[in-house]
């Protein structure tokens, strides 16, 4: 099987003395085999059952207008116009994928998405909105947590860590978990990591991995049995976008009925440390009080099962350059760490 992914992008940024535009191309490819012990140099040529299908995203059709749209830029605004080809063939089989993933970053916070590049404006707009919160000295070490659907995408980016098939966690036989449905879904259209294929050229689609609190099914590889999940160069199980179901509680109601809770808004980042989930937080402000200064916010797998709400508002989330979330507001008890 052999590999390529090209990548042609245009980028706008603020240099030493002025603004400046510039182009960058680059190509990736490799031959690779499956063998005994996993994807390596040399080995067998095996296909996989779902075979992947060419497929062209209708925003090709917008590379021209990408140059108008970061002429139009302002200071502190970075945009990244990417036209993204990916090309999986065997002796007699070929897939093409195509498509243009946009990358908008302002004051340090980023968002990605396919499709039309004239569409960047409105998202700058989103990204500059923002809340002002008088400040407090409250210091309290737990409490209940009302977390934002960008917080949540990190706490869905853990859990799927714990869900690799190579690596895993959480067993069929868990009982920590709260009442949730959790997907991983390729195939969102407007996702920076919409893929109609992965990187096995198994044909994608949505995968149940969590289901009423139950774990149903890992990400998996070719090599491990399970297919669809495979990303790399030597494919590795891996997510593309974590999708919470929503629940039916309005966020109104999630916040006129937590008292003495604490809002998460935006994170930086999660990692799993010793069946916790530990959250990077851009916000956390005390209903009622203000803003605190708060490092991380930790949620002991334990503590997961007072996952009591989530919201039927959802949004889409920009958790890096190769992995999305779609997440309601939650709320869960929790631990502050300052």
């Amino acid at each position: 099987m052999k590999f390529t992914l090209e990548t042609e992008s245009l980028i706008k940024e603020k240099s030493a003395h002025d603004w400046i535009i510039y182009s960058s191309k680059r190509v990736i490819s490799s031959d690779r085999y499956l063998s005994k012990t996993g994807w390596s140099s040399q080995g067998e040529d095996r296909k996989p059952v779902s075979l992947c299908e060419s497929f062209t995203h209708p925003s090709l059709n917008k590379w021209e207008k990408a140059s108008h749209v970061l002429e139009s830029l302002k200071e502190g605004e970075r945009v990244e116009v990417r036209k993204v080809r990916r090309e999986i063939s065997w002796a007699d089989h070929t897939c093409v994928e195509e498509k243009i993933v946009n990358f908008v970053t302002l004051k340090g916070r980023t968002f990605a998405f396919t499709g039309d590049p004239t569409d960047i404006p409105s998202v700058l707009e989103f990204l500059k909105e923002s809340s002002e919160f008088r400040p407090t000295t409250l210091f309290m070490d737990r409490g209940t947590l009302i977390l934002d659907p960008e917080a949540t995408g990190f706490l869905l980016r853990a859990l799927m860590e714990m869900l690799k098939g190579d690596s895993r966690l959480l067993s069929k036989e868990e009982r920590g978990l709260p009442d949730i449905t959790l997907y991983d879904d390729p195939l969102i259209p407007y996702s920076h990591v919409f893929y109609t294929f992965d990187d096995e050229g198994v044909k994608t689609k949505r995968k149940e991995l969590v289901g009423n609190g139950q774990v149903l099914d890992y990400l998996g590889t070719l090599y491990l049995g399970s297919e669809g999940n495979g990303r790399g160069i030597y494919p590795k199980p891996d997510f593309f976008n974590a999708v919470l179901k929503p629940g039916d509680w309005k966020i109104h109601e999630l916040m006129d009925e937590t008292r003495n809770g604490f809002l998460i808004l935006g994170a930086r980042g999660s990692e799993v440390v010793r069946k916790s989930i530990r959250i990077k937080p851009g916000k956390v402000v005390h209903l009622g009080n203000g803003e605190l200064m708060i490092r991380e916010i930790a949620i002991p797998f334990s503590d997961l099962s007072t996952l009591d709400a989530i919201t039927g508002d959802t949004r889409l989330v920009y958790l890096d350059e190769d992995h999305g979330a779609v997440a309601p507001f939650i709320r869960v008890s929790g631990r502050l760490l300052y």
